[in-house]
């Protein structure tokens, strides 16, 4: 539930090394602010040059990727805790609330508030325990 949005990883396999690098680090480091030049710079490319190999490897730009990760664990955190969404959105690594509330309503058609009700909901309306025979 929540990290949805983020397309599967791709295969490695076959995967330039330097880029398979670059997405170990996002991975580990997608709070943080990440800068395409010092991804590049760790890696020995050019920028321009580490952008197009990872968006042709994995069908998005750098920088959607790290959006992705960042509205998929926002969205595990609106259903998982009670954190206000201000909250959520800089402990996810986006410096401003209304451009997290419109990353977060293009990536999932609703807005976080509206993310977390529905969810909850759901969660609401299914059995959390299964009904045993004796009881029944």
């Amino acid at each position: 539930m929540g990290r949805e949005c983020l397309p599967s990883a791709p295969s490695s396999e076959g995967m330039d090394r330097r880029v398979r690098e670059v997405l170990d680090l996002l991975e580990a480091q997608w709070p943080q602010q990440l800068r395409t030049r010092d991804l590049a710079a760790t890696v020995n490319l050019g920028t321009s040059r580490l952008a197009h190999l990872v968006k042709e490897s994995t069908q998005l730009s750098i920088r959607d990727r790290i959006r992705h990760r960042r509205i998929a664990e926002a969205a595990h955190l609106l259903v998982t805790t009670h954190q206000r969404i201000s909250e959520i959105c800089y402990s996810v690594g986006f410096s401003d609330v209304s451009n997290f509330n419109h990353a977060f309503r293009r990536e999932l058609g609703v807005s976080p508030g509206e993310y977390r009700e529905r969810e909850r909901a759901r969660e609401e309306t299914s059995p959390a325990d299964p009904v045993r025979l004796d009881e029944a």
